[in-house]
């Protein structure tokens, strides 16, 4: 069966110099939203549901069908960590090359719990961190004093002034979004940089290398994406659609993840992918044939699949654009 694997909820790893510098928890950042929009409505607020035994939030505005229960909260920062090392840094060279990052300004969409935007916070105190998120998973009693969370639907649009930002930060929006909504998202993101500002995204590809079983689950994953409209494949194109959106591309980089290989970074890609399966469980276990407590099975069996040949490769895409 390969490597066992643990279902247990990992500690989250905030790095030992943001805990450092958390004595001032909520402090006061100069706020540069909108007052207007200071107050969400009815619509973007979240309730709470029970689905195979999971507590999930929804939302009546968005398509994102991932839970947040605490074992997806520890992926999300987990994954941060993962991503951080595979592209050597939370910001792409092509930014901290242009940007002076002592001074600035910079807006994490769908934030998530907030790991990104406190890890790079920490790394860059003199400058001013926004995070938006349309669920309310930000991080209560330990944050930066220059980050500031919101709770917003970005198609709802952005509670921010024109020309606000120098730096704004997209990722894994894949399964949040409709394919047809991707241009009103970067429409607001192009308003709200300043002339000159950056854009870095940063997706994945599905699952479409490895043995058959791999291939099964991955084209169930797959085939759940488009069930909801949204676009399995927005990553391969990153360019292309940032361009229509009249962003100038600086980079476009690939990274692939071989789940075989027992370096712990490829490791942890491996626990992250096997959590992502565990979580879209609700959606995907009729479409895979493994359904209620059977799906500890299949999560077992597509463990250990990710490590036979055919190599089962997954890829991420970080894409960099100007405004």
């Amino acid at each position: 069966m390969g490597n066992k694997l643990s279902y247990q909820s990992r500690k989250k790893r905030i790095s030992n110099s943001t805990t450092a510098k958390k004595s001032s928890i909520h402090g006061n950042s100069s706020s540069l939203i909108d007052e207007k929009h200071h107050d969400t409505d009815s619509n973007t607020h979240t309730s709470s549901v029970c689905t195979s035994g999971r507590k999930s939030s929804h939302v009546s505005t968005t398509t994102y069908w991932f839970p947040n229960h605490n074992d997806e909260l520890d992926r999300l920062s987990s994954q941060h960590f993962a991503l951080k090392i595979l592209f050597e840094g939370n910001i792409s060279s092509h930014i901290l090359n242009r940007l002076n990052m002592e001074n600035s300004v910079v807006l994490d969409l769908g934030c998530g719990p907030g790991t990104w935007l406190m890890d790079v916070a920490t790394e860059f105190p003199g400058s001013q961190f926004y995070g938006i998120d349309i669920f309310d998973l930000f991080p209560s009693n330990i944050r930066p004093a220059n980050v500031t969370f919101q709770v917003r639907d970005a198609l709802e649009g952005l509670p921010f002034p024109d020309n606000t930002f120098d730096l704004v930060n997209l990722r894994m929006f894949i399964i949040s979004i409709k394919a047809n909504e991707w241009p009103l998202v970067l429409k607001e993101i192009y308003r709200v940089l300043k002339p000159g500002g950056f854009i870095q995204c940063c997706e994945c590809s599905m699952l479409e290398r490895g043995n058959e079983f791999v291939l099964k689950a991955g084209r169930a994953f797959t085939e759940s994406v488009i069930d909801r409209e949204q676009d399995p494949y927005v990553a391969h194109k990153m360019d292309k659609t940032l361009q229509a959106a009249d962003f100038n591309i600086l980079d476009f980089e690939t990274k692939d993840i071989y789940f075989g290989k027992t370096d712990a970074l490829n490791k942890e890609f491996l626990w992250d992918i096997v959590m992502i399966f565990k979580s879209a469980q609700p959606v995907i276990e009729e479409r895979v044939g493994y359904t209620g407590e059977d799906y500890e099975q299949f999560l077992e069996l597509f463990n250990a699949n990710l490590q036979k040949k055919p190599d089962a490769i997954w890829t991420f895409y970080r894409c960099v654009g100007q405004k």
